[in-house]
């Protein structure tokens, strides 16, 4: 039974008066037990390994955007892979918009990256020393507060507090708060509690301490609370309560749905790629496949493309009697999308395509949305030539279209 208006608006008012709450401990002792305990535990994770060896705020700077709304999992290559190609700040600063998303291909969310390369370039064209400060790190091109926090302690010992979800999930579970752990209001609250616990003689590893515990200890189900190093503060761990504090988050409104075309251009073994638009809804400015998006009356648009000619080309695009492969789901920052993939052969609409060998294309994509559809586009075909080779008259010395999948 979905909750009444009246219990909602109770909620929220209970909510509302969270900016009151304190620390029911003294913050010393387990201050000093979570620091002690990261400083034994804590995970061999590359960029702290390359900090302790540099001591260059840029690898921590490099992580911290990379970990924006991306697993560990995932950012632990491309973290490698970029530092190869981008080993300081000015080699960054000094490269191609084309470069730097061709680095971080993969990763999602593309906006931080420009975002860092802008603010990058500030830095190495000021000439200046880097910003030490929490204030001098929020006044960067996509930097926030969390960013900032994270930086200025790791790399300069400012003593900023971070609060992310993993120290909202660890501060709810201590003060036994079962509530939406990213309530604004409750956010608020937790700023100024975790000024208060901050070890202000070791910022930069208390943050980690802190974020590291809700990682791998306090983590949302089953938490491991045998091996918490400050339990005996922990009042959902007194009380059993762990699994109702915090309650779910709040969630914000659903994603929109959006139903999408990719398009595959194809010239004999040799696959286009186009550069989308800058002004494209989706993906702009990066390499991919003709995309194209259907409106709420089934209209099909080109995204992004602008002219009459332009579109009614890719119209005809749209309606060329090309091979339906098949359809794909991705998401996109609130956006849910179904793209049917379809390969066409022998036509552009016009549009400039860089062609290539199918088995250079893989490395030219730089979104998971254009590799959804290519992984696609090389099973269904590859299957396909598997059958149409064993209904042959000698199938056994055919071959696949090596040209087109090798690897």
């Amino acid at each position: 039974m979905s909750p009444s208006f009246e219990q909602k608006a109770k909620h929220r008012l209970r909510v509302e008066k969270r900016e009151d709450l304190c620390w029911p401990f003294a913050l010393s002792a387990p201050r000093k037990a979570l620091l002690a305990w990261y400083l034994r535990h804590r995970r061999a994770l590359p960029w702290r390994l390359l900090w302790a060896e540099t001591k260059d705020p840029f690898v921590v700077w490099v992580s911290e955007i990379m970990l924006q709304q991306t697993v560990i999992k995932a950012v632990i290559p491309v973290y490698a892979r970029f530092l190869q190609l981008f080993p300081d700040l000015r080699t960054f600063a000094a490269a191609s918009e084309q470069d730097v998303r061709q680095a971080v291909r993969g990763l999602g969310y593309y906006r931080r990256f420009a975002f860092m390369h802008k603010a990058a370039q500030q830095l190495a064209s000021s000439g200046s020393d880097w910003p030490t400060t929490f204030a001098g790190w929020r006044a960067l091109p996509g930097v926030g507060d969390y960013t900032a926090s994270a930086v200025s302690s790791i790399a300069f010992n400012e003593p900023a507090a971070v609060v992310d979800g993993n120290v909202e999930r660890v501060f709810c579970r201590l003060l036994d708060l079962r509530e939406p752990p990213n309530a604004p209001a409750l956010k608020r609250a937790f700023q100024v509690m975790a000024k208060e616990l901050l070890d202000e003689k070791n910022p930069g590893d208390f943050n980690q301490a802190l974020m590291e515990l809700g990682q791998t200890v306090c983590t949302v189900s089953q938490p491991g609370c045998k091996a918490c190093p400050i339990k005996s503060v922990c009042l959902a761990y007194a009380r059993d309560s762990q699994s109702l504090a915090p309650a779910a988050k709040l969630k914000g409104p659903p994603p929109m749905s959006v139903r999408m075309k990719l398009i595959l251009l194809r010239q004999g073994n040799m696959i286009g790629l186009v550069e989308r638009p800058k002004q494209a809804r989706f993906l702009g400015s990066t390499a991919g496949f003709v995309t194209l998006l259907e409106t709420a009356d089934g209209e099909v648009l080109g995204d992004g493309w602008s002219g009459a000619p332009v579109h009614a080309k890719l119209h005809k695009l749209s309606l060329k009697k090309g091979e339906i492969l098949g359809s794909i789901r991705h998401s996109i920052t609130h956006h849910r999308i179904q793209a049917e993939v379809q390969l066409v052969d022998g036509e552009t609409a016009g549009l400039p395509v860089t062609w290539l060998a199918a088995v250079d294309v893989e490395r030219h994509l730089i979104s998971n949305l254009d590799r959804k559809a290519w992984t696609l586009t090389r099973s269904i075909l590859s299957h396909k030539d598997t059958k149409r080779d064993k209904s042959s008259p000698g199938a056994r010395k055919s071959k696949p279209n090596v040209a087109l999948f090798a690897d």
